[in-house]
C-alpha cells in the first residue's frame, strides 16, 4: 500500500486521550486540561516514530456532559473519523476500572467491525485496574501512562503489528510539505470555521453559532494549501481555555506564512479586528482580508462597505480585501487565488539589476532631500530592505520608495521592512 493508514483515538471523555495524542506526535498540540470535554474538533498529525508511519487522529470524547449543545456535532465527527481508520485505540482510564459507558463505546466498535487496540491509561497511580477492561472483548489492554510516556513503545508495536496485518509496510516519511501555511484570524464568531471549511471542501471542524466553539488551532493539507483554523481571538478572556486556546492561535501565525484575516461584513469594524491585523503585520505574514458572510449583504451596499472598511484599514491598505461567503461559495476560488500571489509575494527576492534600475528611477522622480545611494535586498518572508542615504531618509520619502516598490515590482498583500543606512559618499 502507498497510503499512509490512519489510527484513531476515542474513548469516554477525561480518559487522557489528547495527552496520548501530544505523546504520540511529540509535541503539545492538542488542549489537555482536567475539565471533561475540552476536546472539540478532529485533530489529525503525522506519527514518525513508529516503523510504519501513520496518522493519528484526536476526537472529542463519547458521552460528555449533557449540557454542552455542540456534543451531538462532536459524536457525529468521531463516527465519520472512526469510519475513516484502519486501527481504532480506545483509551479508558485504569484509575477507575471499566464503567458503563466503556461497555456501550466497546459494543459500537465490535458493531463496526473496526481493529480496535484497548488502551488503559494512567497506570502509574498506585491504584489501578487492567483486569476489568478484559470484559470489553477487546483481549489485552496496553497498560500505559500517557502523561509520562509509559508503555508507549509497546503501544507503538502493537499499532504496527495491525497495521502489518492490514498489508501496511515501512515506507519512507514525505518531507517538509512546500505548500503556503495559512492561517485563519478573527474573534470568535464571524465565520472563521466556516471559511475553513470551504476552503479545504469539506466540514472538517464543527461549525456553531455558539462564540468558542473552535477551542484549538486545526491544520489540514489540501490540495493547494496548509490551511489553519484557530480559535477566535478577543480582548479578555474569562475562561482559561479560551485563553490558552488563543495563545495557540497566535502560535499558529508564527508559523504561517499568510494570515486570512476573517471579519463579519454584516458588524462594524471593531477593535479587536485592528489588533489582529497589527498582530499580523508584527509578525511579518502576508495578510488578506475576507469580509466574510457577504451572502447577507445586498449587491447595492456593497460598494459603500468596501470603501468603509478600506478606510477603517488604512494602516494595512496594501492589503487585498474581498467579499467571501462560505454559505454560497462567493469568492472563495478568488480568495484561494489571492492568498497564493500574497505567498508569491511574501518570497520574492529582486536582483541587484533589477533594484539599480528601480533607485535610477526613483531618483529621478521624486525631489529627495538626501543623496540616495543604492537600495539593497537583505531577506525574504517578509521583503527587507536596507537604503543607503547619505542623511536620514524623511517620512513622506520612505513612503514614496515604498508605493514604488510595490507598484514596479507587485509585492502584494505583504508588510515591506526597512533600513536606513547613513554614508556620507557614495561608494565607487
Amino acid at each position: 500500500m502507498n497510503t499512509i493508514p490512519q489510527v484513531s483515538i476515542v474513548g469516554r471523555v477525561n480518559t487522557g486521550k489528547s495527552t496520548l495524542f501530544n505523546r504520540l506526535i511529540k509535541k503539545p498540540l492538542a488542549i489537555t486540561d482536567s475539565k471533561p470535554g475540552l476536546t472539540r474538533d478532529r485533530i489529525k498529525k503525522l506519527v514518525i516514530d513508529s516503523e510504519i508511519p501513520f496518522y493519528v487522529t484526536d476526537t472529542g470524547g463519547l458521552y460528555p456532559p449533557t449540557e454542552d449543545s455542540i456534543w451531538e456535532k462532536v459524536q457525529e465527527k468521531i463516527a465519520s473519523t472512526v469510519e475513516q481508520s484502519d486501527v481504532v485505540l480506545l483509551v479508558v482510564d485504569a484509575t477507575q476500572g471499566v464503567l458503563p459507558h466503556d461497555f456501550e463505546i466497546a459494543e459500537w466498535l465490535h458493531k463496526k467491525g473496526k481493529d480496535v487496540i484497548l488502551v488503559a491509561n494512567k497506570i502509574d497511580v498506585k491504584k489501578h485496574d487492567l483486569l476489568s477492561f478484559y470484559s470489553l472483548g477487546f483481549g489485552d489492554p496496553i497498560g500505559i501512562s500517557a502523561a509520562h510516556g509509559i508503555g508507549l513503545q509497546e503501544l507503538l508495536d502493537a499499532i504496527t503489528l495491525k497495521l502489518t496485518q492490514k498489508g501496511y509496510r515501512a515506507s519512507p516519511v514525505q518531507g517538509k510539505s512546500e505548500k503556503p501555511r495559512i492561517c485563519i484570524l478573527g474573534k470568535p464568531n464571524v465565520g472563521k470555521t466556516s471559511l475553513f471549511n470551504a476552503l479545504c471542501g469539506e466540514e472538517v471542524n464543527i461549525i456553531s453559532p455558539i462564540p468558542g466553539t473552535t477551542r484549538d488551532s486545526v491544520d489540514v493539507e489540501t490540495v493547494d494549501f496548509i490551511i489553519i483554523d484557530t480559535a477566535g481571538l478577543r480582548r479578555k478572556y474569562d475562561d482559561p481555555i479560551e485563553l490558552y486556546g488563543a495563545i495557540r492561535s497566535e502560535r499558529s501565525l508564527r508559523f504561517s506564512e499568510v494570515a486570512i484575516l476573517v471579519i463579519d461584513a454584516t458588524q462594524e469594524l471593531a477593535s479587536i479586528d485592528k489588533k489582529i491585523a497589527n498582530l499580523i503585520i508584527k509578525e511579518g505574514k502576508g495578510i488578506v482580508v475576507a469580509l466574510n458572510k457577504a451572502d447577507l449583504i445586498k449587491k447595492e451596499q456593497r460598494p459603500y462597505l468596501l470603501k468603509n472598511f478600506k478606510s477603517e484599514l488604512s494602516f494595512i491598505s496594501f492589503a487585498p480585501i474581498l467579499f467571501t461567503s462560505a454559505v454560497t461559495y462567493e469568492g472563495i476560488n478568488l480568495l484561494k487565488e489571492v492568498v497564493k500571489k500574497t505567498r508569491a509575494s511574501w518570497g520574492r527576492q529582486l536582483t541587484k539589476k533589477e533594484l539599480q534600475a528601480f533607485t535610477n528611477e526613483v531618483v529621478q522622480t521624486f525631489p529627495f532631500s538626501i543623496s540616495l545611494f543604492k537600495i539593497i535586498q537583505e531577506d525574504v518572508k517578509p521583503p527587507f530592505f536596507t537604503i543607503v542615504t547619505n542623511k536620514k531618509l524623511k517620512g513622506n520619502e520612505l513612503r514614496f520608495i515604498e508605493n514604488r516598490l510595490r507598484e514596479s515590482f507587485g509585492f502584494y498583500g505583504v508588510p515591506l521592512r526597512f533600513r536606513n543606512s547613513i554614508q556620507l559618499k557614495k561608494e565607487r
